[in-house]
């Protein structure tokens, strides 16, 4: 079992209720993202705000997790779970985003770096009109998307699209798909609950990696580890060269 098996189907089986619902609907992004960028001065006052996604007093969630199989990934498809951003003109939401990659050549020596790779594209976005508010380490995303860039047609097909381009520049990334929640507060809190494993997972690596922490007894992530082979793994393979460094 991968690292983040568990939590993708838990995902699919959410994404398949949402059908059931008449919630969802899905794109595919086949080539460059058309949208233009503005990396210097990429600011959007409230009063300029068409649209508000996930801010504090709204549920939000956004979360990374990868894959080793090609055939679970459609490469390019874009899921919106509840209205497009030209819908929701005018109003403030709360808002989930999943971001899912299918990865090659992923083990226990290189999963750490390849993370962090990842999870910097996960914010290194910088389309006109569109402001990341506030990120934090608690897997949430606060963003505005200005009236100019509505009213020209922005969308979460330009954002997907976007993510996509920034992911498959990666020589491991093979495939990539995003999902959007936008249909209600209690949809993103669904959904929140599967991102909150994904962080103790990613928080439970990062211990290992950064901190070179293996005492299990009194560690906070020891039923994470227990659970999941890839962890037990890496936490063996970087004791091992902890011991050979301190020997």
């Amino acid at each position: 079992m991968g690292l983040f098996d568990k939590q993708y189907q838990t995902i699919s089986n959410y994404l398949d209720t949402r059908r059931g619902e008449g919630k969802v609907s899905v794109f595919t992004h086949n080539g460059n993202t058309d949208w233009p960028t503005e990396k210097n001065r990429n600011l959007v006052l409230s009063q300029d705000t068409a649209v508000e996604l996930g801010n504090p007093r709204d549920a939000s969630t956004s979360s990374l997790m990868w894959v080793n199989n090609p055939e679970k990934i459609k490469n390019g498809r874009i899921t919106i779970v509840g209205p497009d951003l030209p819908q929701l003109k005018g109003k403030q939401v709360s808002f989930g985003k999943i971001v899912i990659v299918d990865a090659a050549d992923f083990d226990e020596d290189n999963t750490y770096d390849r993370y962090r790779e990842m999870e910097f594209l996960r914010y290194d976005i910088h389309l006109k009109g569109y402001m990341m508010r506030g990120v934090s380490q608690q897997q949430r995303e606060w963003s505005r998307v200005s009236n100019e860039a509505i009213s020209n047609g922005f969308s979460f097909q330009h954002l997907g699209g976007a993510l996509i381009d920034q992911f498959s520049q990666m020589p491991y990334v093979r495939s990539v798909e995003t999902i959007f929640i936008t249909s209600s507060r209690e949809d993103v809190l669904e959904a929140k609950a599967v991102s909150d494993d994904v962080f103790r997972l990613i928080s439970a690596m990062n211990k290992m990696a950064e901190e070179l922490s293996f005492d299990c007894d009194t560690c906070d992530y020891n039923d994470v580890c227990g659970d999941v082979a890839e962890l037990r793994s890496m936490r063996k393979k970087l004791q091992k060269k902890d011991t050979k460094l301190h020997a």
